[in-house]
């Protein structure tokens, strides 16, 4: 099943690990050729020639989102290798735990330009592409922070993903005209490699508790709403976004005395 995906072309951010590989290996099996941006250069080439073994075209190359001169040149880049593009997907980001008290201008700086100025820089330079196939649809990675706030990442994380529903919403309606979708999906807790590595085995146990659905979310099912969000299937969803929480926004143990222990914990 292709999805009506089959014979695009996706640019995809973020895409060397976690939900970015997931995302890359579902568009290819739904037949889209894919072009893999990430800060590791290595990581995302290796992905792409497994992709190519597997009959995908694809290529893989180094992108900081921050600059939107490189970014211009990605988008250029990929529609000379697969003659266009038709989706853009964004799943570079980052995060910090600082506080109000602890972060710098450079500290908030550094988590905002990365998770939304890399955002805007997709659409400002992608919708021209999209734009010369008669249209297509962006999608980027914000995060259940965006609705609420982030207990494990600071008050920038929080600030940048909710910024992006703004961006979305307010992109979605200029690029409407020109049949360009503008959506987002937003996270919860996903166990990715990098999340493996970070924590705990107790803590790696201890997060499904706190979810109704009692188990992580998997980079998989972030990478099927992304896929639902380019195909014909959501052809009237535009400005809009779709929670993947394994059910965290229903309620949670967490408040505001977990969320100063966990920083005690750290002092």
């Amino acid at each position: 099943m292709n999805h009506g995906i089959e014979g695009k072309v996706c640019l995809i951010t973020g895409a060397a690990r976690g939900i970015g590989s997931a995302t890359a290996r579902l568009f290819a099996e739904a037949g889209a050729a894919v072009a893999l941006f990430d800060r590791d250069e290595a990581g995302v080439t290796a992905l792409a020639g497994q992709l190519r073994q597997q009959g995908t075209r694809a290529f893989g190359a180094a992108l900081d989102v921050r600059d939107l001169d490189a970014y211009t040149q990605a988008v250029a880049r990929a529609e000379q290798a697969f003659d266009g593009v038709d989706f853009i997907v964004n799943v570079a980001g980052g995060g910090s735990r600082q506080t109000l008290a602890t972060m710098t201008s450079e500290d908030w700086h550094a988590i905002v330009d990365l998770n939304l100025t890399g955002p805007f820089n997709s659409i400002k330079a992608g919708a021209p592409a999209l734009r010369r196939r008669g249209g297509g649809a962006i999608v980027t990675v914000a995060s259940l922070a965006a609705l609420t706030m982030s207990m494990n990442n600071g008050l920038s994380y929080t600030a940048s993903k909710a910024g992006v529903l703004g961006l979305t919403r307010h992109a979605a309606f200029e690029l409407g005209r020109d049949n360009i979708r503008v959506n987002a999906v937003l996270p919860g807790p996903v166990l990715t490699p990098q999340m493996k590595a970070k924590l705990s085995a107790e803590k790696l146990a201890a997060v499904p508790r706190t979810l109704p659905l009692g188990r992580w979310v998997q980079p998989e099912e972030v990478a099927a709403p992304i896929l639902f969000f380019c195909s014909p299937m959501s052809s009237a969803c535009t400005g809009t976004h779709v929670v993947i929480d394994c059910g965290l926004h229903v309620g949670s143990p967490n408040s505001r005395d977990e969320y100063d222990r966990t920083r005690d914990l750290e002092a």
